[in-house]
């Protein structure tokens, strides 16, 4: 019995088809494994630490841009920046928050007691933006809009602008976010980037209130949907002209798909339903808000 094993191996062997140069693989020039990015690691600390896909729940509407595209067209007169479609999108967002404040709340973690709900009196705007680093093409950097519901359409705007064009050397929050991870060790810089999520004034302080923004539009991107550390994550995709009926007839209109990405723990669908469909409203509608900025 163990001779004719043993005779079976060396069969087997002769059985298997030689490997060629064409077949053989050299594994060092399969893959690499990179070197340490405190980029990366500072990006794990916050995701892996924050996200909670089982907690929330996405909702989606196409949004007829016509009013908007409107007065795009009429602004940026006299030196104007043209209002963009993302400050359009913070000023729905903060005026809905207004109307219904159990949706301006979070859920705060703590290291002392269970979770408990963190509600604002303000309502800041989190604007997520990405920053070109070598090698470290997962930068994204968020700064706030504080008081959005208190600022007009054009003061939004300016903000906006003056984020997507700050540095180090003119934007704080960006600069304190650069000096922690290239500084500090990469445990401590991971360490202190989670403290926000565990403490309500630094909350506060770094990550604004309970929404943030971020759209890919200009990359082509059509829908976006994903989680967000914030209880309410709004995105939007690209503006392109697509088919609505209107008054029984197709007709081809600007839009975008509209992301709301929120925690359920907070709210369940029907308050979630009310306070999304009146963003809707809002972008479909703008011209009643800048009315009233007048």
């Amino acid at each position: 019995m163990t001779s004719s094993f043993r005779s079976a191996v060396p069969m087997a062997e002769t059985c298997a088809p030689p490997e060629s140069a064409g077949t053989r693989r050299d594994f060092g020039r399969d893959y690499v494994i990179e070197p340490k990015n405190k980029f990366f690691a500072a990006m794990c600390s916050i995701t892996d630490f924050e996200l909670r896909p089982a907690n929330t729940v996405t909702f989606l509407s196409e949004v007829d841009l016509t009013e908007i595209e409107r007065l795009r067209a009429s602004g940026g007169e006299g030196g104007r920046l043209r209002p963009s479609y993302t400050a359009f999108v913070v000023r729905a967002v903060a005026l809905a928050l207004r109307e219904f404040p159990y949706a301006n709340r979070r859920v705060s973690r703590s290291l002392f007691h269970r979770p408990r709900v963190q509600k604002f009196h303000r309502i800041d705007a989190a604007v997520l933006a990405e920053r070109s680093v070598p090698g470290a093409p997962m930068v994204a950097f968020v700064d706030m809009l504080r008081d959005a519901d208190q600022l007009s359409l054009g003061q939004i705007t300016e903000q906006l602008h003056a984020m997507a064009t700050a540095d180090v050397s003119t934007n704080k929050q960006l600069r304190d976010f650069t000096n922690i991870i290239t500084r500090m060790p990469i445990r401590l810089a991971a360490l202190v980037l989670r403290m926000p999520a565990l403490f309500p004034r630094l909350w506060v302080n770094y990550r604004g209130g309970s929404f943030v923004i971020t759209s890919p539009a200009k990359y082509g991107v059509d829908i976006v949907a994903t989680t967000w550390p914030w209880s309410l994550g709004i995105s939007f995709g690209i503006v392109k002209p697509r088919p609505l009926v209107r008054h029984g007839k197709v007709v081809a209109c600007p839009t975008f798909t509209l992301t709301l990405n929120f925690d359920h723990r907070l709210m369940t669908g029907a308050p979630a339903a009310h306070f999304f469909t009146r963003i809707v409203e809002h972008l479909e509608r703008p011209g009643e808000a800048t009315r009233s900025e007048t």
